[in-house]
């Protein structure tokens, strides 16, 4: 089994949420992945996204990319968000699409941390946009053991 495939599993079959949500990674490559989730279960009133849904995509994708570039690496870390600031700039009227990309130097560091003190955080922007325009920024720090 791929690791795309082991932390898919761990997203849908340990985060109930996740699994409602309808979430997925949808694309992933060393210092970046895609995350969507289908817009119908994760409506507000207005017809909309829901702001919990956009957060918790975005949560995911930064996740997803810690935990992918651990296990490439050779761990099998426990990861998890410690903090998350967002910025909600515009509705989103579509399938909900977090994508996040990290420099060669971040997840170097990144590695190095997690190899040499079996610990590490790292801080990633996740953005999700609606069409063209940026809908949200989530800038979170994660940490890993």
């Amino acid at each position: 089994m791929s690791s795309l495939d082991i932390v898919r599993e761990k997203l849908k079959g340990q985060v109930p949420l996740v699994q409602h949500m309808g979430v997925d990674i949808v694309e992933y490559q060393p210092g970046y992945v895609a995350v969507e989730a289908p817009l119908e279960p994760n409506l507000n009133t207005h017809g909309t996204a829901f702001g919990g849904s956009l957060y918790c995509v975005a949560t995911m994708c930064g996740w997803s990319l810690v935990h992918l570039t651990l296990m490439d690496a050779g761990f099998e870390p426990n990861v998890w968000v410690t903090k998350g600031e967002v910025i909600y700039a515009k509705p989103v009227t579509g399938n909900l699409r977090a994508q996040v990309k990290a420099s060669d130097e971040v997840l170097d560091g990144l590695r190095e941390q997690y190899q040499s003190k079996a610990r590490a955080k790292v801080q990633l922007t996740v953005e999700i946009y609606q069409g063209e325009d940026l809908a949200l920024t989530l800038t979170a720090t994660y940490a890993a053991r």
